[in-house]
Formats: structure tokens, sequence, C-alpha cells
């Protein structure tokens, strides 16, 4: 609208005009350019926003800035190196500070009289549940992962708070309202899932960078996180066993014998399995440590240096194998330092975590070595293993300040008792550096809820699964209800009875006093083709119902999980795939003046 867009121009003299020289913003101007029924609407407003990253740093300065006072921050994230240069309310001094908490003082300086909190934790614990969101009027995102937007998206459903949903991709990206009964919720539409490779890839014949660097992830979790029966190396777990210890060691030493373990006589083992090699596929080599470090000392590529390779930070070379060799066992023996040793047994893989990406970039190019895979430099291997998307700053500033906006539109329609989709609400989208009709922002008018949504909708979902014999309760739970519904604390009902309760996800005497079995498997708990699932989660006040079937001829190659999750089949619908394609013919029919973008672009990845 025009008066935003002026918005800031007003601001900028009217703060001068009254005397505002420290930087913050006066009551004044903002209720010049806001207006009395806006401002009284703004002042009023209790949000939480959840996020202080590349888009909530923005989106915090703005709000704080267009007069909102009471404002709840959620981060989970501490402040890293590689986040200034876009998360700009952060500088060095920052760095290993809670983001919520850096963003919150920094945002206090715009507007002193403002009461803002921060909260570093992540959104999904228990105590930011359903009763804690409904405590505030908006809740405005800035994510940077599907689990936990999926996560806020029931919340806010449960809870019945208007949500605005946001996110970035580079020169993309999205921002849209979200209100139960009202318009489509964030997963009405299907999202991109992460790319699931086969077992046997990864574990035995890797053909591309990515293939090694998701192993190197499962080798870190198996040696210094918690036991996990989903990793793909758990028939190395025996062996690696050996290495886990909080006691003092030699944490050189271990490195060593870990380097002559997994690339050395794995690899010889590998190497034997004949029916795996042809002369396209030649068997892999083992490396040596003592041959494979004789030439360390250095970072140098193993390309001549260029006058280009001048501008390249040392992050952006390609290392030698020598390098690598080094870099591991260098890795492992600081993961075995005594500030770092109380975390054997409890690590996970993060690719913010210099000492875990350590390791898994020398690994992975290792390992690349040995199947003759072109290797990567440390930023190629941390962007891929962190699935990252470079952001750009100006694409979060456009989000943040179309987010501002979306909200005082959310706000007028709540006090003017509209409904959202016949109110100036819209769905906006960042389209650059080919935008259609030659404008950078589309806006689409809001749709209805989709009847065949399995979370705010009464579809049943549907899941395969290739044998029912081989699923224990406890597994289907973590695997297929948390992993491919998205639930944070699951509870499955079969019959009317409690059949896993996840006070009791492993066997105990207490399990079975509540007559529960984790480790029964669903042949075991009597369920058959056809039988029908309740899945209740009070953690996110989110409830389905799911039909399971047992489907032998399951593709391994394409399922390699052994399960595949169907939210929108059913009788003479239409599968997956054509929804979404339908779903895209259908914003086209019904936007008006502007086209939305295409259905590939509905769901946006964010930027941290």
């Amino acid at each position: 609208p025009l008066w935003f867009q002026q918005y800031w121009l007003r601001v900028e003299r009217m703060t001068a005009a009254n005397g505002c020289d420290n930087g913050t913003t006066s009551d004044a101007a903002v209720l010049a350019a806001l207006g009395k029924k806006r401002y009284d609407l703004v002042c009023k407003a209790r949000l939480l926003v959840i996020g202080a990253g590349g888009i909530g740093c923005e989106l915090l300065k703005n709000l704080t800035i267009a007069g909102f006072k009471d404002i709840e921050v959620v981060d989970l994230d501490t402040i890293d190196v590689s986040n200034l240069n876009r998360q700009f309310l952060f500088r060095r001094a920052h760095v290993d500070r809670p983001k919520a908490t850096v963003a919150a003082e920094a945002v206090q300086q715009f507007r002193p009289g403002a009461k803002i909190v921060a909260h570093h934790g992540n959104v999904k614990e228990e105590k930011y549940g359903v009763e804690f969101i409904s405590k505030f009027d908006v809740v405005v995102n800035a994510l940077d992962n599907l689990e936990a937007r999926r996560h806020v998206n029931r919340l806010c459903l449960a809870a019945d708070r208007p949500l605005l949903e946001a996110g970035s991709t580079g020169h993309l990206g999205q921002v849209t309202v979200i209100q139960k009964g009202q318009t489509e919720c964030f997963e009405c539409q299907a999202k991109p899932t992460q790319k699931v490779y086969p077992y046997c890839t990864i574990r035995s014949t890797p053909e591309k960078p990515v293939h090694c660097l998701i192993w190197a992830k499962n080798l870190f979790d198996l040696c210094f996180g918690p036991a996990d029966e989903s990793n793909l190396l758990t028939d190395l777990a025996n062996d690696m066993k050996q290495f886990q210890t909080q006691e003092a060691v030699d944490g050189e030493e271990v490195g060593k014998n870990m380097f002559a373990h997994i690339f050395q006589t794995d690899i010889e083992k590998q190497a034997l399995l004949e029916d795996l090699w042809s002369e396209k596929r030649p068997p892999p080599t083992p490396l040596k440590f003592d041959e494979a470090s004789k030439q360390a000392g250095n970072m140098q590529t193993q390309q001549p240096a260029t006058e280009q390779d001048g501008a390249m930070l040392d992050s952006q070379r390609v290392p030698t194998v020598a390098s690598d060799a080094l870099g591991f066992v260098a890795a492992v023996k600081a993961l075995y330092a005594p500030d770092r040793r109380s975390l054997i047994g409890q690590s996970t893989f993060s690719k913010d975590d210099p000492m875990a990406m350590d390791f898994v970039h020398c690994a992975a190019n290792l390992r690349m070595s040995n199947y003759r895979i072109d290797r990567l430099s440390r930023w190629d291997a941390q962007s891929i293993a962190g699935s990252i998307i470079p952001a750009v700053a100006s694409t979060n500033a456009i989000v943040a300040g179309l987010e501002v906006v979306q909200l005082i539109h959310v706000l007028e329609a709540a006090a003017n008792h509209k409904k959202l989709r016949e109110s100036r609400c819209r769905t906006i989208w960042v389209r650059y550096p080919e935008p259609s009709r030659k404008k950078i922002l589309q806006p689409s008018s809001l749709q209805n809820p989709t009847s065949t949504c399995f979370v705010c909708g009464t579809k049943t979902a549907r899941v395969s699964l290739r044998a029912f014999s081989e699923w224990k309760i406890c597994a289907f739970a973590k695997t297929c209800v948390q992993g491919g519904f998205g639930a944070l604390r699951p509870a499955l009902y079969y019959n009317g009875s409690c059949i896993f309760d996840p006070e009791y996800p492993e066997p105990s005497e207490e399990a079975i006093e509540e007559g529960l079995h984790p480790e029964w498997t669903l042949t075991e708990w009597g369920l058959k083709t056809g039988s029908l699932l309740q899945i209740e989660d009070e953690g996110q006040g989110f409830s389905c119902n799911v039909v399971i079937t047992e489907d032998p001829e399951l593709s391994e190659e394409q399922y390699p999980t052994g399960f595949s999750v169907d939210v929108g089949a059913g009788g003479d619908e239409a599968p997956p795939a054509d929804a979404a394609a339908q779903s895209g013919e259908k914003r086209k029919v019904e936007a008006e003046a502007e086209t939305a973008p295409p259905a590939k672009v509905a769901a946006v990845e964010l930027d941290d």
C-alpha cells in the first residue's frame, strides 16, 4: 500500500522533528505514519516472533520501529561468525551468544519503552506448547527448517491464533497468512522433502560427493552420538564402540586407529565384494594413514595456484588428501579434548559446530578419495551437509517488510470482525531476477482450507510398509510418525487402546504395567493391511487417522526407509503429485490481477 511505501521517509523526518537524535523512534512519528486506528491496534498487539536469524533480525527491527511494544522472541541458535554478513543486529563480539537475547537487546534500543522478551530455546519444547501460544494475538514466523514450521503451524491451529508464515531462498521469497478454518494451513500443499538415498549407495557404492557427506554425517553420529538403530552405519557400531569413551585417552592415537579401520580395513572388505564392481565401476582404493599424510604440512589445493585463487578464502580451496588425513585425526583429537570429552555419546552433527564440521568434511573427502570422486572444499561441504542455499540480505529485508504489512492487515481484519479472505491480507511472492510481468512482488488471494489436508482437514492419511513383522512399534513411531508426519511426541491408538505412549519409548517394567510393549512388532500388536490407527500428539494439539498397508513390493530403491506416506490419497482422488499440480492450476485460475508463481515455488525454504 502507498501508506507503507511512504512510511520510512515520514518516520525519518518526523523522528528528527521530535528530537529523537539517539536513533529511537518517537510515538508521534509512528502515529502520524500509521494513523490513529492502526496505531492503537499496533500498540495493543501482543506478538510472538519465532526465529531471530536472517529474516528474524529484519522483522524485529521493523516491528519495533513500526510501533509494536509487546514482543516475545524464541530462537534456539547461538550466533556464528558466518551470520554476521546478513544478520545485521549481531556483531563479532556477540559470537556464541544466543540470537534471541542479542536481537532483543539490539532492537530495544530502537524503542526503549517496549517490552521485548527473549527466549533461548527450541520452540518444540513442551513449555512452548498450545497454552504458551494462546497468550499472543498473532504469531510471526521466521524459521529456518520445515520440521519446525510444521510444528508451529499445528500449534497455531490448535490455539486458533493467526500465523504469518514467511521464507526466502536466494532471490525468491514468500509471505502468507494462516488462520484456522479460514485459509490454507502450512501443510495443505505438498512440500518438497529431503531426498533419501538407498542404503547400499551410502554404505558401499557412493557415486557423488553428497553420498559421502551423508555417510560422514552418519559416521559422526555413530562415533560421538547416542545409540540409534536408524543410523545407516549400524553394521560398524560394534567396531566404533571401542573408540567411544569419556575417559582420558590420546585423541590423536584414537584418530589414527579410526582412520585405519574406516579408510583402510573397511574399504579392503568392500573391495572384496566382487558383485558390486565392474569395469565401469572399479572397486575402491584403501588409504593408509602413513602414506596419505607423508606430504602434509599445509592446506594447499591440488591444482597449481592461479591469479584468481588469490581472491578465494581458505575454506573455498580444495585441500590435499594429505591435509584431509591430518585434518581428520586433528578433528578426532579435538573431540576427545578435556573440554569436549563429556559430550561423547551425546553429540549430534550440526553444520554450525566447527569440530563436527571438520570431522565430516575430512571424512567425506577421504571417502571420496577411496572411491575416486572429486573432493570438496570446506565451503562446499558445509553448504551441502547443511542443505544451505546462499542467503540474500535484500530478499530477507523485503520479506520481513511484507510480513509487517500483512500483520497490520490481520489486526485490522480482527478489529473489524472480518474474515481474512475478505480483508486486504494476501499471499505475496518475491520473484527476482526474472519476475513475472516485470513485477518483483506478486500478490495472490488467500486460499480456502484444503479438505484433503490431514492436519487441518478431515483426510485420513495412508502409510505403506514393506513388512509389518520387521517394524517394532517404537521404530514405527519414531521413523514413520515423527519423521514422516512431523509429530513431536505421538501416542498411537488401535481399536480404542493405546499401543504406544511417548512416556514409555523403551521396554520397562513401568511400560508393562501400563500394558505397553514398545519392542513388539506391528504384527504382534495384531495390525493387518487396512488397520486404522489414531495419532494423538498433545504437544502439538494435533491428531489424525492413518490407514496402514503392508506392501512387500515396495521399491527399496525409491523407499529405502521401508515405508511411504500418502497424505492426500483415498478413493478416486488424485495422488499427491497430481494434487500439487492441480493446486498450481487452481491458484493460476483464481488469482485475478496478479498471477501466482508456479506450484514449485509454493514451499520456500528459509534463511537461518
